[in-house]
């Protein structure tokens, strides 16, 4: 049978191979008509399902600190090498191996605003998933098998698509496979790729590794007139790398905690985990992934695809190793994603009839976009989606905006996850016992001390008290309970407290005062609806909030606290029609659970 000649010169991307696509090595049937439109139609068809995948909320820390940096480094016009923001290693070594995504985001943040961070990860979502889809289609010349392969994929990765650096390592793996698969030989700008990745995130130590499982066939076909160029391509990709702030340290912090399982960080932080344990970050489609990945593997074994393909044993490997790292932390599911799509892509062009992607040519793009933009049509596509996909709501900020009134600053023993924004908000006047940086600034006994007083453990007290801080910033729900020993104690006073926190100080290091109240802003009339309701007087709650939404109508407590005020005075109908209204501004599945539960009520 004729082989089908390239698509490549045509396709003027610097990802694209210019040797032949040997269609029908990969499947005995007949083969699929292509067409120039038809391609195009598919890319333009998969956009909307990818981004619809965009809209994890994640409670995370890291965004606040990551753009505090950046502010940091323009500011100094230097990456500082030692930690400017805590107190208890203040003038300590700061692994700076981020600085690049932090730049980035400072600068994306000045001239956009803070709110457009979400098109930051959007665009590099989309571009990510396109270019597996790209690379999943030029392998197999089946387009819905490539679709159906990568919308697993990112279906699979979606929780863990956080507005942070290490989406660049998404972005930079796909980019890898792209340059490396759909070419004759890797590109001889390379190095400089890896000169980028390894200032961007810590990420590029796996791609190494992947450039090396890649590159391997080459290096060990006999007789391969490429081997001296292929070795000296990879060799340079390292020596690029070690050109950053950190030099070789950079290659050994990834490596830290691959033989250090028992360490604090490891098990403390939630993304951190094996899921194989509870807590952390759930990805319900993760183990369904792992099932799909083996199953199509054991049909390219079956098919004999590794005999047809030069890349299928690296492709497999590469499976199986990024199976390996996210099976030991969860945090690897994004490149495991990533890797089986291009097992699973082969694998179903291998199962689906050759009839049926004939029928479906010009059919199957469009109902692929009617799809995609069916997922995508409840979400908003505009900048106040921030503020959801960040749970902005969940930190201090009225808090933060009483600290700002009053130039409040010094030591202060904050929440983990609060830390990062303190930094952002005060510019590094309040001082922190601990915050997300984690172990490229903190040590072992650092956040042993800290975990022991956020899981109120015995001796809690004794590390408050010990540690020169001389205020606390801490959860006012129940978790925060236990704080109410050391008011009791006579030892410290409530400053302040917002509706998510409280700001304690030590009374014999008050602020001189008067203090400011805190600026009026939405958040402070949250604060102040919070508190009527807890104190049961619900109608002047429920004015606080609305009067919240008209300043803000983005603000997720302020919708849903609404509602509960209006059902607390029997007004179910305006409840639900409050949270009907809340759930058009952003999708929320327990806001649709509370909408059925007042339903069914009489």
């Amino acid at each position: 049978m004729a082989k089908r000649k390239t698509v490549g010169n045509a396709d003027k991307t610097p990802c694209v191979k210019t040797t032949t696509v040997n269609h029908d090595q990969l499947n005995d049937t007949t083969k699929v008509p292509s067409s120039k439109i038809a391609s195009g139609l598919w890319y333009l068809a998969a956009i909307p399902s990818f981004w619809s995948f965009g809209f994890t909320t994640m409670w995370g820390s890291d965004l606040w600190w990551h753009i505090a940096t950046g502010r940091l480094i323009l500011a100094l016009k230097a990456i500082p090498s030692t930690d400017p923001w805590s107190f208890t290693r203040a003038g300590e070594p700061w692994l700076q191996h981020e600085w690049l995504a932090d730049v980035v985001f400072q600068l994306w943040v000045s001239v956009f605003g803070m709110n457009s961070l979400v098109y930051w990860k959007w665009l590099i979502l989309i571009l990510a998933f396109l270019m597996l889809f790209h690379i999943a289609r030029r392998m197999t010349n089946d387009p819905l098998a490539s679709y159906v392969a990568v919308l697993i994929a990112v279906a699979t990765a979606a929780p863990f698509l956080d507005i942070r650096p290490h989406l660049y390592s998404a972005l930079g793996y796909v980019l890898l496979l792209c340059l490396v698969l759909l070419r004759e030989k890797p590109p001889l700008y390379l190095p400089v790729f890896f000169l980028f990745w390894v200032n961007l995130h810590g990420g590029f130590f796996f791609g190494l590794m992947a450039l090396t499982v890649l590159l391997l066939p080459s290096v060990i076909k006999p007789r391969s007139v490429d081997r001296r160029r292929t070795i000296i391509i990879w060799a340079a990709c390292v020596l690029a790398c070690l050109f950053n702030p950190n030099g070789y340290r950079a290659f050994t912090y990834p490596l830290k905690y691959a033989f250090d399982s028992d360490s604090p960080f490891a098990q403390a932080i939630g993304e951190w985990l094996s899921p194989l344990v509870s807590g952390g970050i759930p990805a319900p489609l993760y183990p369904y992934a792992i099932g799909v990945f083996l199953v199509a593997s054991v049909v390219l074994l079956v098919k004999r695809f590794n005999r047809t393909n030069e890349h299928a044993w690296p492709l497999l490997a590469l499976g199986v190793l990024t199976l390996a790292m996210s099976l030991t932390s969860r945090r690897f599911i994004v490149l495991f994603a990533i890797s089986q799509a291009l097992v699973v892509a082969p694998a179903l062009a291998f199962v689906i009839p050759a009839r049926l992607r004939t029928a479906s040519r010009w059919a199957a793009p469009v109902l692929v976009a009617l799809l995609g933009l069916f997922w995508l049509f409840p979400y908003p596509l505009s900048p106040y989606a921030f503020h959801y996909l960040t749970v902005e709501d969940s930190f201090p900020v009225d808090t933060c905006n009483f600290i700002e009134a009053n130039g409040l600053s010094g030591n202060v023993f904050s929440y983990y996850s609060w830390g990062g924004y303190l930094h952002l908000r005060t510019d590094g006047r309040m001082k922190t016992y601990i915050d997300g940086r984690a172990d490229t600034v903190y040590d072992n006994e650092t956040v042993l001390r800290y975990a022991a007083v956020q899981g109120f453990k015995p001796g809690w007290q004794a590390v408050i008290e010990s540690s020169n801080a001389q205020y606390i910033l801490w959860p006012r729900n129940e978790q925060g309970r236990p704080l109410a020993e050391l008011v009791t104690s006579g030892r410290w006073q409530v400053l302040y407290d917002d509706a998510v926190s409280v700001l304690l100080v030590r009374n014999d290091q008050q602020p001189p005062g008067p203090l400011k109240a805190s600026p009026d802003s939405a958040y402070r009339r949250v604060t102040e609806g919070v508190k009527n309701f807890e104190q049961r007087r619900f109608d002047e709650a429920e004015r606080r909030f609305r009067e919240a939404r008209a300043m803000n109508p983005f603000i997720k407590t302020a919708c849903d606290s609404l509602a509960l005020a209006q059902a607390q005075q029997g007004k179910k109908q305006e409840a639900i029609q409050t949270l009907e209204e809340c759930q058009r501004i952003f999708p929320d599945g327990a806001r649709r659970q509370t909408i059925k539960t007042l339903q069914q009520q009489p």
